[in-house]
């Protein structure tokens, strides 16, 4: 039960991150696919959020 219930809760934060993403490129007046993140500091776009939190995490620390 509790599987079910981490997998339901991981499903419901993925959809809202990608809203707002969705959300944000909206107001930013650029479109990007689908199951992309891109970088606010430099642009860079990555396939997976976890990619996305690593290069902000590595290359963007001092920030």
């Amino acid at each position: 039960m509790r599987s079910a219930f981490r997998r339901t809760w991981r499903r419901a934060v993925q959809t809202y991150q990608l809203a707002c993403a969705r959300d944000d490129a909206a107001k930013r007046k650029i479109t990007i696919p689908s199951g992309v993140w891109v970088c606010d500091h430099c642009a860079e776009a990555l396939l997976e959020l976890n990619a996305l939190r690593e290069h902000i995490r590595t290359q963007h620390a001092y920030i």
